[in-house]
């Protein structure tokens, strides 16, 4: 086994660390506390490349498509700015689904701006009543003439008040008849739709929302896929991108680890610095070590999903284990600062809101472990067997 990257994967996390730690670094506080998304900084990271990794060869500025590649240009932006490393992620998924699964019309129309940084596309698949349990989602779309009518409810959308477009998850019928749950590409300008927004301790730059489709017509190419198709075609994204928000978590607590060492390093108690007092260094020694194993665990990941290796239970290990041990990093670090850190003028508090938010998006850690049981040792994991 290989542990080392390839000269295309060190370029891509040499350049993103370039210029995230040059460029991003400096304003992660002030755009952390705002709700008016930085189109600018999108914009200056597509320019990177890093959009078109897993957009198909018309995009992709390496000559394969390459998920650690993806995950190394996530971790370096996680360590800059955690906020904007987040929204780096559903464009790699939207790019992908419509570059795999798209007409053509949705291609030429959203896949180059998309990836350019000039628009954005959330995704709309949880319910108010159905988190996790994507397979009972209640909004439909019945086929009607040369489309479909589209009608119900998604909540705590990632970008929606900033975003143009959507693809949303919707139970599809037709004549009558279920015909399973399809993704459609909607512009978030078409008649029939209202947005609000979700107040957020954290992640306030990206944010959430609630958008209410009431009888919001598409045309029959908003379709991906074959009807039917969501499950298969779409959802299967959640295992490349769980490892990429672990991977935003790991990246933010690893900054947050090295900013602590240079401040126990320099601040002294009893006349010693506080680096030499075992109470301090240990957490970091332990922290650093979980840290380093969450981030084998994505990549490894990662490998498997770019050499075609089934990697569900992997996916699903990164996502609860390397979020969960992001935030006992950060929140460690906190308590290190002492009173510091507990205040706003300093990025601390605001490090330990933001990551948390990881540790929830695509599933929570009980989700993860139901996925890891069934994947490993069979359905009869699976909690529906009590019913």
């Amino acid at each position: 086994m290989n542990f080392g990257l390839d000269p295309d994967q060190l370029a891509v996390r040499d350049s993103v660390r370039k210029f995230a730690r040059a460029e991003l670094a400096p304003g992660y506080l002030e755009r952390a506390k705002s709700s008016v998304f930085p189109w600018d900084v999108h914009r200056r990271i597509a320019d990177l490349g890093m959009f078109g990794l897993l957009a198909g060869p018309d995009h992709n500025p390496l000559d394969r498509e390459d998920f650690v590649a993806a995950g190394l240009a996530v971790e370096e932006l996680a360590y800059a700015d955690f906020n904007m490393a987040n929204a780096a992620i559903p464009v790699m998924l939207m790019s992908s689904l419509i570059q795999a699964h798209g007409s053509a019309r949705v291609r030429a129309e959203w896949l180059a701006p998309l990836v350019a940084g000039e628009v954005y596309v959330s995704f709309g698949l949880t319910e108010p009543a159905t988190g996790s349990d994507a397979a009972a989602i209640t909004t439909t779309a019945i086929a009607d003439g040369d489309g479909y009518v589209l009608s119900g409810e998604k909540t705590s959308v990632t970008m929606l008040a900033h975003a143009q477009g959507m693809i949303v998850a919707a139970r599809t019928m037709r004549d009558g008849a279920p015909c399973g749950v399809s993704a459609f590409m909607v512009p978030l300008d078409a008649p029939g739709l209202h947005k609000s927004v979700i107040p957020d301790t954290g992640w306030k730059v990206m944010g959430r929302g609630v958008l209410h489709l009431d009888g919001v017509r598409v045309p029959a190419d908003a379709l991906l896929g074959p009807e039917g198709s969501a499950f298969r075609n779409v959802l299967n994204g959640f295992d490349f991108t769980r490892p990429l928000l672990a991977l935003t978590g790991i990246g933010c607590a690893q900054s947050t680890l090295d900013l602590t060492a240079e401040y126990v390093r320099n601040r002294t108690a009893f006349g010693s610095p506080l680096s030499t007092f075992e109470g301090v260094s240990f957490p970091l020694a332990e922290h650093l070590t979980t840290l380093e194993a969450a981030r084998l665990l994505c990549y490894s990941a990662l490998w498997r999903r770019t050499v075609g290796e089934r990697h569900t239970a992997e996916a699903a290990m990164t996502k609860w284990y390397g979020p969960a041990m992001a935030s006992r990093a950060v929140k460690d670090c906190l308590l290190l600062h002492g009173n510091y850190g507990y205040s706003e003028e300093f990025s601390l508090e605001q490090r330990l809101r933001d990551v948390m938010a990881v540790e929830i998006a695509d599933g929570t850690a009980q989700i993860q472990k139901i996925i890891i049981a069934r994947e490993r040792y069979g359905a009869e994991f699976l909690p529906y067997q009590r019913r």
